[in-house]
């Protein structure tokens, strides 16, 4: 397991520099930082083997790409209109998979519907679609690590859902990204990382603190919070997850602190303990 961070940043010097800095060699990239993403939608192949190429030519390897447009709601199921988003993001899928990059993070954004009829025809039409994404994900050979959406009117919103959408459209090429904010949807952190297993294909790190009376949530950095982060690590070991962790929503900005650079030396900390055991 290694400790990577996920970037935002257009400039692959900065951001290789920056890499050094903290100590890391691993980036997972936001799709919105390649050149023409936001003006055309998609991931265009010869900016994303540039910035892939610069990076590595510092000792950075990118090995994961966030695509920042959530897969959307009409997208998803299928609305008229939605043909050519679909097309961009096969076309993301494509060149990620042409440049080497075997991971995409993706959060699919569909809506849940009131009704539990209405619910069960909107989960029809996600797995037909994903049929269809799995396929195209298969023959690019880039595995799609879904990440949740955290709210009580998402379809994919917590474990039950993320475990639904892999059993039924199963394929090698689909997994999750593994992340300890389902636990604001009453979902046992732990649990999750046995539940999932070898289909965690990416993970985040992050902490939370229960606030009472009202059950709301607190971001904060990663060594405190309800979340035994030692646990976390130790458990995606004991599954054989070999991948990246990367550090995420730590809180509020510590004015002159570097709280990412902070988690990253946390994280490279416990995994060092429990290398040792």
């Amino acid at each position: 397991m290694r400790v990577g961070i996920v970037a935002y940043e257009r400039d692959y010097v900065k951001l290789a520099h920056y890499c050094h800095r903290i100590g890391v060699s691993e980036v997972c990239l936001a799709s919105s930082s390649i050149e023409g993403y936001n003006e055309k939608g998609y991931v265009d192949l010869d900016p994303l083997k540039a910035y892939k190429s610069g990076l590595e030519g510092f000792g950075i390897n990118l090995g994961a790409i966030v695509i920042t447009r959530g897969l959307s709601h009409d997208a998803i199921l299928g609305e008229a209109g939605s043909e050519r988003e679909r097309e961009k993001l096969l076309l993301t899928l494509e060149n990620i998979g042409k440049t080497g990059i075997g991971v995409a993070v993706v959060y699919p954004l569909v809506e849940r519907p009131i009704s539990k009829l209405r619910r069960e025809e909107c989960w029809r039409k996600i797995i037909k679609f994903y049929d269809f994404l799995v396929d195209s994900a298969e023959r690019f050979k880039v595995k799609l690590a879904n990440h949740a959406f955290y709210h009580p009117w998402s379809m994919i919103r917590n474990m039950k859902t993320l475990y639904r959408l892999i059993s039924e459209a199963p394929s090698p090429y689909n997994g999750v990204t593994y992340c300890p904010g389902l636990y604001q949807m009453g979902d046992d952190p732990y649990e999750a990382i046995i539940i999932f297993k070898e289909k965690i294909f990416f993970a985040h790190a992050r902490n939370l603190r229960k606030i009472w009376p009202h059950p709301r949530f607190e971001e904060v950095p990663l060594d405190r919070g309800d979340i035994d982060m030692a646990r976390v690590l130790g458990l995606l070991k004991i599954v054989g997850y070999n991948g990246v962790i990367c550090p995420e929503h730590l809180g509020e900005s510590g004015g002159e602190r570097d709280l990412q650079a902070e988690a990253v030396e946390y994280l490279k900390s416990l995994l060092a303990k429990i290398d040792e055991i």
